[in-house]
């Protein structure tokens, strides 16, 4: 994979991490596979798509250990 298309993904992954971190408030871990989905998906021009993807992800994934969510 050419460098930059490895960059470009990287940066659009973490825009997705960024966005879902913000409506949040605090770090989820499956957050971190919901980013790489919307990276592949090519949800990364819309913050409402990442947010509507994270929604349904979250009743897809459910959490069995709340404990482990860091408050910002």
């Amino acid at each position: 994979m050419d460098w930059k298309i490895r960059q470009d993904r990287q940066d659009d992954r973490v825009w997705c991490l960024e966005v879902m971190l913000r409506h949040e408030g605090f770090l989820d871990p499956r957050i971190y596979a919901c980013a790489d989905y919307c990276t592949s998906a090519g949800l990364t021009k819309d913050a409402k798509d990442v947010l509507a993807a994270w929604e349904e992800w979250k009743l897809d994934n459910p959490s069995d250990n709340p404990q482990i969510i860091n408050r910002l």
